[in-house]
């Protein structure tokens, strides 16, 4: 039986006093646009938690900025989760057959499809 590798390059998120630690040696030799996104990729953190960093260190970010950064990423998640359901419907109609309804009134919440079938529609 074969080993494991094991992944040396794998990267992990450093603890925030440590991380607090190294950004004030960060900042200063920075200099581009974006510092939040930077500090995001070079910490390794997500969008809010290197905003939530920034600001223990002492940096101004505009609450605009801030609202922004949490409408995207409830719309990414929104999006995710619409893709997740689209995919459950896909899935779903291999089996359901969607041309045996007349009518579909809904879906189950395991994503089956629920109506009229067009065998019960000839009999009215």
């Amino acid at each position: 039986m074969s080993k494991k590798k094991k992944h040396k390059n794998k990267i992990t998120t450093q603890p925030q006093p440590r991380r607090l630690i190294l950004a004030k040696q960060w900042i200063p030799a920075y200099n581009g646009k974006n510092m939040v996104r930077a500090y995001a990729k070079h910490f390794h953190v997500d969008m809010l938690c290197a905003i939530k960093d920034l600001e223990i260190l002492g940096i101004a970010i505009s609450d605009e900025y801030k609202q922004a950064v949490k409408r995207s990423i409830d719309d990414r998640a929104r999006l995710k989760q619409k893709k997740k359901e689209l995919s459950k419907i896909e899935a779903c109609s291999e089996y359901a057959g969607y041309e045996d309804f007349e009518f579909i009134a809904g879906f189950t919440s395991g994503g089956m499809p629920y109506g009229l079938m067009r065998e019960e529609a000839l009999l009215f």
